[in-house]
């Protein structure tokens, strides 16, 4: 299937026509206009940043033989360079790329589990909702950034790790919701009458219960990916990820250890406000979707 037919159909399925009136009401406003627009300029440079990057990340550069360590911000270079004598645009458009991929894939992770749980608890009742939610409580019990680092410790600080720890965490909050919302729509008539027509759990979730919480799914993926660079910043600021990842909170974190902060701001500012309007970014999208999540009901 071809990338403009799999397109089409998506627009035509539940899903996409609830996900596509709800992005419609939200680019009416104008905050959630420049929201949308810094979202796909972050997700543009986290594509291609590499390939526009003028230097490769961890290239020192040097002039009359020594290190160019702490240059200002000139043509060369325009964001300057680190201790280190690399240019610090060229890590900042390489931490994009990790970034995205940090918040894309812990954020998928973190709404396909909550989706799980908070569906079958809502739905199925009776001890699997019980069991599942203790299961929840109890996750809610493990603070995240302890039992980050001991795991950490155990399975080593790479990339994909970092993510896998962030997902299997932080979806606690994705799962409750769901399951109140599910709980609701459950009572509907026309559940009722899918059930009394004999139509399977799994039918009924996949036709009713699904595409009438699309857009709390799609707020909760924007939560998610927000707060998962944001974990992910602060561990690479405590210094137990992959120091060797140019990530903006590995950036953030050399800056800060150099003591240089604010004397070289051109190294410790950029990174510090791409995660900033980042996070902001999701956050006011959210924000917009509370105002455009109304009544919208989908009966199939």
């Amino acid at each position: 299937m071809s990338v403009t037919n799999a397109f089409k159909n998506f627009k035509e399925s539940d899903y996409g026509i609830v996900l596509l009136n709800t992005l419609r009401k939200l680019l009416q406003e104008r905050i959630t206009k420049f929201a949308f627009v810094c979202l796909v300029i972050i997700l543009v440079l986290g594509t291609i940043g590499p390939a526009i990057a003028p230097y490769q990340y961890n290239v020192q550069h040097r002039e009359d033989g020594q290190l160019l360590r702490y240059a200002e911000p000139s043509l060369d270079h325009p964001l300057g360079t680190n201790d280190r004598g690399e240019d610090v645009l060229s890590r900042l458009l390489y931490g994009a790329r990790t970034t995205v991929i940090t918040g894309l894939l812990a954020g998928s992770l973190m709404l396909s589990i909550g989706l799980f749980v908070g569906v079958t608890a809502g739905y199925v009742g009776g001890r699997t909702e019980s069991f599942l939610m203790r299961f929840v409580d109890f996750i809610y019990g493990i603070p995240f950034i302890p039992f980050a680092i001991v795991l950490i410790t155990f399975f080593g600080a790479g990339f994909y790790t970092t993510i896998a720890i962030i997902g299997l965490v932080l979806w606690r909050f994705i799962a409750r919701v769901i399951r109140s919302q599910v709980l609701q729509i459950k009572q509907r008539p026309y559940i009722m009458a899918a059930q009394a027509a004999g139509a399977s759990t799994p039918w009924i979730i996949r036709k009713h219960i699904l595409p009438n919480i699309a857009n709390m799914a799609a707020l909760f993926f924007a939560m998610g990916v927000g707060l998962a660079i944001l974990e992910q910043a602060g561990l690479s600021f405590i210094g137990v990820t992959d120091p060797f990842n140019p990530t903006w909170g590995i950036m953030l974190r050399n800056a800060h250890q150099s003591g240089r902060v604010v004397e070289a701001w051109w190294w410790s500012f950029p990174p510090g406000i791409m995660i900033s309007l980042t996070v902001l970014s999701l956050y006011l999208l959210g924000r917009g979707y509370e105002g455009t999540s109304g009544d919208d009901e989908v009966v199939v």
